[in-house]
């Protein structure tokens, strides 16, 4: 044999070759397995690839939420929560829902923000999320001092 000189191996013995009973001879067992094999490993490979898709969540915006409440802890409906991103200047001002619930959505990792509660001519107390800060959801509640008769 010289170089180049294709090896073909007996197949008389191999497990590639079935008897077939119908027609006294062997078939190939080899393209339906190969078909068949490959057929199940994509479906593993896609499966396993669809579901460590989305293994990764960690977010990429926070969320700042809370309760506008006054003095005697009642929630309050209505009041004014101001957020301000400290880098832009810029200002956001939504209203607390009947359970004095509010929130601010889609909030950058890498800006400082302002926070307060206006209710009736008061105001709560300013409060400061840094960019240091690595929680995805931040809860601050917030208390506006009832209005001095």
């Amino acid at each position: 044999m010289g170089p180049g000189d294709m090896i073909i191996p007996n197949l008389q013995g191999s497990s590639l070759l079935r008897p077939h009973p119908a027609k006294g001879g062997f078939r190939k067992c080899a393209p339906e397995w190969t078909a068949l094999t490959l057929l199940l490993l994509s479906g593993v490979l896609f499966l396993g690839a669809e579901t460590n898709f989305g293994k990764d969540h960690t977010p990429t915006t926070r969320t700042i939420t809370g309760v506008v409440t006054d003095d005697a802890d009642n929630t309050l409906q209505g009041a004014t929560i101001e957020l301000t991103d400290v880098q832009t200047g810029k200002v956001l001002d939504i209203y607390s829902q009947a359970d004095g619930k509010y929130l601010f959505a889609d909030l950058r990792f890498d800006h400082d923000y302002t926070v307060k509660a206006m209710y009736k001519g008061s105001s709560s107390e300013v409060r400061r999320i840094s960019i240091l800060e690595t929680r995805w959801t931040l809860v601050l509640n917030l208390t506006v001092p009832q209005p001095k008769k």
